[in-house]
């Protein structure tokens, strides 16, 4: 039994386009994302991080004309809902600082959020079993050096591991590592090559159906990184440059962090914890109702459950 769906076949055997419904099934089947955490500098042939006289930041890596491509790609095969459309500029943040940041021994870049708090929430008030008017620094954006082994890997994944020398050690076994700039750069190269031919314009010039009839020609390995580098981006932590707004997490009732004020806070008056109203932790959420499991869900269920070797799912 088949745990992702295949794209669906038209008369001609070709791809059609890609349906919300599939694309949610192919994120909840194809397990936990990586949440890849990034920031926005640039690099120079040798990799290095290239900053800019002003000093403000090392320089992107994608152009305008890319970060167009990338945006109609997105939007051809991750239709969304009216108002979570401000979720596709975040993708253009969240891969423009993936690919523009190239850590080096002496700038370990923005690869992992610190912690622990991201001053999205207060601290509790004790004395009143409340949530109070102080808020912690967002230590969220105050990301962690690298080790060196950490290191080695991302420049690898960047760059490529022709460009880390200490980390092609395997290449003559398995092959070189293809970094993602190299990725984005010719994927979305070939989208734009595929609809001149086709059409006689950019990708991102193009009409919905054109799209999709550019799509279903491009590198199918392409497509799914950069679809699951857009729903990375819709679900990460602000921080990382996606999910404008945390709109994505409202899109799936999901709170995000809820630390340092949580969901039960202590009262000293009454010496007992106080939940706090609308999120109850001993009783159901008063402003949800049960509902059955979506057809996806419980036919994943009932795999892992015979997977586990139980007759069946209740």
């Amino acid at each position: 039994m088949r745990l992702v769906p295949e794209l669906p076949e038209t008369v001609s055997g070709k791809r059609e386009g890609i349906t919300r419904r599939q694309v949610l099934r192919w994120g909840i089947l194809g397990g936990s994302f990586a949440l890849v955490p990034v920031s926005l500098p640039g690099c120079g042939d040798d990799g290095e991080p290239v900053l800019p006289e002003d000093g403000a930041g090392p320089t992107p890596f994608l152009d305008e004309r890319e970060l167009a491509t990338l945006r109609a790609l997105v939007e051809a095969v991750l239709p969304l809902d009216p108002g979570l459309e401000p979720l596709r500029d975040g993708v253009e943040q969240y891969v423009q600082r993936l690919l523009s940041d190239v850590p080096s021994a002496e700038r370990p870049g923005a690869i992992f959020a610190g912690g622990p708090f991201s001053g999205r929430n207060p601290f509790p008030d004790y004395e009143r079993g409340a949530a109070s008017n102080v808020f912690p620094p967002n230590d969220f954006s105050q990301f962690v050096p690298l080790n060196r082994l950490q290191l080695l890997g991302w420049r690898a994944r960047l760059l490529g591991s022709e460009a880390v020398p200490e980390f092609d050690f395997n290449a003559s076994v398995l092959g070189p590592v293809t970094g993602l700039r190299n990725q984005y750069r010719s994927g979305l190269k070939e989208l734009d090559d595929l609809s001149y031919a086709s059409f006689g314009r950019s990708f991102s010039a193009l009409e919905p159906a054109e799209r999709q009839a550019v799509v279903q020609r491009a590198s199918s390995d392409f497509i799914a990184l950069v679809t699951g580098h857009a729903l990375e981006s819709f679900f990460s932590a602000p921080e990382y440059g996606g999910n404008l707004s945390a709109l994505g997490w409202q899109a799936i009732g999901y709170d995000g962090d809820s630390q340092p004020l949580g969901y039960a806070i202590f009262d000293q008056s009454t010496n007992s914890y106080r939940e706090r109203p609308g999120k109850p932790t001993t009783g159901p959420n008063p402003d949800e109702t049960f509902s059955p499991f979506p057809p996806e869900i419980a036919t994943l269920l009932r795999v892992l459950t015979r997977l586990a070797g139980s007759p069946r799912f209740p």
